[in-house]
C-alpha cells in the first residue's frame, strides 16, 4: 500500500469510533486507527502499543486486553484463512471483561486488496450491551421453562417434565443397557388430612413427603408429582434385582406432628413396575404397570384392616 493510499485509508479508519487494525499477511499489525489508542491509553498500556505499526497483531491484542491467549488461538486460524484467500471473512466474538463490569467484543475479519496480495481489516466491536441482553433472555427463556416443568408446591417435577425427562431416561437406558424401574406412589387417606387440619397441613405433608423421596433416591432418578397426592419415581437399575434395594429403602408409614400437637400417620401405597427397555413396549405402559400395581397393593392393605 502507497504511502498516500495509507494516509487516505488511516484518515478513513480514524473517523470510525470501533477499534480497526489492518493486518498483512505475516499477522503484524500495518496500521492502527485512533479508537486502538484511545482503547490503549484507557487501559494504560505502554506507549509502544498505541501506535503498534509492526508488532504481531496477535500479541498486541493481548497487551492492549483486546482478548487474551485463548482469544488469540481462536482468531489466528480464521484470519490466516482469509489473509490466504480461503474465504473473505470471518467473525469471531469473545469476552473482554474489566474489573467493574463485564464487556464482550467481536472482530469482524475482512480481506482487503495489498501490494503484495491481501491484507486484513480487523474491526473490534462493543457487542456488550446486545450480549447482556441475550444472556437476561436466556436466563428467562430457562426460568421460564424450568417453571413450566416443576410443580410450585414441592419443587418436584411435573407431569409434563415426567413425559419429556422420561422420554429421554428410556432412550439413554436403551443405549447404555441395563432396566427401567417406576416406582408409583400414592398417600393413603390423604383427604382426611385436608378435611381435620385444613388445607395448609395438607400441603406440608406433601412437602414432606416430597422431601422423603429426594433424600431416598438418587439425584439423577427423575422424582415427580403427578396428580394431588401422587407421586412417579423413574430409576435407571443396573439389573432387574436391584428393585430389591428400592423397596428396602422406602418407608411407608409415616408419623407427624401438627402445629397444634395433634399426631397422625401418612401411609403410601406403592406400586413397582421393571422393564427391559430392549423388549417391546414403552414408558407409558411401565408407568400404567406401576399405577396398577400401586392400586393393588392399596387394596390389598385395605383388606388386611378390614
Amino acid at each position: 500500500m502507497a504511502d498516500t493510499q495509507r494516509n487516505q485509508f488511516n484518515t478513513i479508519l480514524n473517523a470510525i469510533p470501533d477499534v480497526m487494525v489492518l493486518v498483512d499477511a505475516e499477522l503484524k499489525i500495518i496500521s492502527v486507527n485512533a479508537a486502538w489508542g484511545q482503547w490503549a491509553r484507557q487501559n494504560q498500556c505502554a506507549e509502544e502499543y498505541v501506535k503498534p505499526v509492526g508488532v504481531p497483531y496477535l500479541y498486541a491484542c493481548a497487551q492492549v486486553g483486546l482478548g487474551d491467549e485463548k482469544t488469540g488461538n481462536d482468531l489466528e486460524p480464521g484470519l490466516r484463512e482469509v489473509l490466504s484467500g480461503t474465504r473473505d471473512a470471518f467473525e469471531l466474538e469473545y469476552p473482554c471483561h474489566r474489573p467493574s463490569e463485564p464487556r464482550y467484543y467481536l472482530v469482524r475479519v475482512s480481506a482487503i486488496p495489498a501490494e503484495n496480495g491481501r491484507a486484513a481489516l480487523c474491526t473490534h466491536l462493543d457487542v456488550t450491551r446486545r450480549k447482556l441482553a441475550e444472556m437476561e433472555l436466556h436466563r428467562e427463556t430457562r426460568k421460564l421453562r424450568e417453571q413450566s416443568l416443576t410443580d410450585p408446591l414441592t419443587g418436584l417435577r411435573n407431569r409434563r417434565a415426567l413425559e419429556l425427562l422420561g422420554r429421554q431416561y428410556w432412550a439413554n437406558a436403551q443405549r447404555r443397557g441395563g432396566v427401567l424401574a417406576v416406582v408409583y406412589i400414592d398417600l393413603d387417606d390423604f383427604k382426611p388430612i385436608n378435611d381435620n387440619f385444613g388445607h395448609m397441613e395438607g400441603d406440608r405433608v406433601l412437602t414432606y413427603i416430597a422431601d422423603y423421596l429426594q433424600k431416598t433416591f438418587r439425584e439423577s432418578d427423575v422424582i415427580a408429582r403427578v396428580g394431588g397426592d401422587e407421586f412417579v419415581v423413574l430409576a435407571w437399575m443396573a439389573q432387574a434385582e436391584d428393585l430389591g434395594k428400592i423397596q428396602a429403602r422406602l418407608v411407608n408409614r409415616h408419623r407427624l406432628t401438627t402445629n397444634a400437637g395433634d399426631v397422625y400417620e401418612v401411609g403410601m401405597s406403592i406400586g413397582y413396575a421393571v422393564h427391559d427397555p430392549k423388549l417391546e413396549g414403552d414408558l407409558l405402559y411401565l408407568i400404567q404397570r406401576a399405577d396398577t400395581a400401586m392400586y393393588e397393593h392399596k387394596r390389598s392393605r385395605g383388606r388386611k384392616n378390614s
